[in-house]
């Protein structure tokens, strides 16, 4: 099957600003007290791991500890990080990470910021804004996706753009297949002294087992480049399946009128977005592909996650 592509002029405009990273961490070099310098509330409260990874050491019940380092990068900005905690959360037993903060304590009640909660009493994954004591949440993310007893492996995107529009994204398989959470416009805080990552834990059956890695504080450089057809596979008679090349919004990835083959096939009777590959799109036709013909596939319409449409 052939496949019609529109064609994609792309212009880079290479900025110093614009490709600059503040923070890139992966815990490689086994240490975390140098390149960059991150401070624990307590010299045994985390170490880094034989794999690499950060992960929690405090052995306290009841306790609330955590890690802090540099970070100004507060608007235009994009953050990324990978956490896996091995256990159902709950209310007691979550983890805050904070992408600004005023202050490099992040359990004082005079510390300000915004930081995605993982965990909580409805095992999600939100976005929260603190102003002194008080933390109101203003993306509520998804109920259950944190629910395991054994591995929530998950990688979570946050990008605030020029017009303090947050959106969070996450990947509840720890890859990079993002899917949205939710935005919200806010611009309550516009500066940043820290990142860090605070861990709320009860009993002796969470301790230890909280993972961090993968931590990337950079410039947001906005995505204006349509999806593009990276192959397409036909499965039978009537079933072609349609590999982009990134994560597609859901809702126009799935509207049938936006496919279309020639040859009097016409529209799909259905197309599905992959459950697990959000790049990937099943579409079923109600009439069959003829044998030994070059049939063409247009689309129209399909976003990505960033809102760009192809146009064929």
């Amino acid at each position: 099957m052939n496949i019609k592509t529109p064609l994609l002029v792309v212009i880079l405009l290479l900025n110093n600003m614009l490709g600059f990273t503040q923070l890139t961490e992966n815990f490689t070099d086994g240490d975390y007290t140098a390149n960059p310098v991150w401070t624990p509330s307590a010299s045994t409260d985390f170490i880094v791991n034989g794999t690499g990874q950060l992960q929690s050491n405090n052995t306290v019940a009841s306790s609330t500890f955590y890690i802090s380092t540099g970070s100004t990068l507060a608007t235009t900005a994009q953050w990324e990080f990978y956490v896996n905690l091995k256990f159902s959360t709950s209310g007691t037993n979550s983890v805050d990470v904070f992408l600004t903060a005023s202050a490099a304590d992040l359990t004082a009640s005079t510390t300000n910021g915004y930081f995605v909660r993982i965990g909580n009493t409805a095992d999600e994954i939100s976005l929260y804004r603190k102003v002194g004591a008080t933390s109101t949440i203003i993306i509520n993310g998804a109920d259950g996706t944190v629910s395991s007893s054994s591995d929530n492996k998950i990688r979570v995107k946050v990008v605030r753009d020029a017009s303090n529009n947050f959106t969070l994204y996450r990947d509840i398989t720890g890859g990079t297949n993002y899917s949205v959470e939710g935005s919200v416009v806010d611009a309550t805080h516009t500066t940043s002294s820290f990142f860090g990552i605070l861990v709320r834990q009860s009993t002796a059956s969470f301790h230890q087992k909280h993972f961090f890695d993968d931590i990337v504080v950079q410039a947001y450089v906005p995505d204006v480049t349509p999806p593009a057809i990276q192959s397409s596979t036909v499965l039978s008679s009537t079933t072609l399946d349609v590999l982009f090349n990134e994560p597609l919004d859901a809702t126009t990835a799935a509207v049938a009128a936006n496919y279309l083959v020639n040859n009097s096939i016409g529209n799909p009777s259905s197309a599905v977005i992959d459950g697990s590959n959000a790049a990937l799109v099943h579409l079923t036709f109600a009439g069959s592909f003829p044998d030994a013909v070059a049939n063409q596939l247009t689309v129209n319409g399909v976003k990505d996650i960033a809102g760009n449409a192809i146009s064929g």
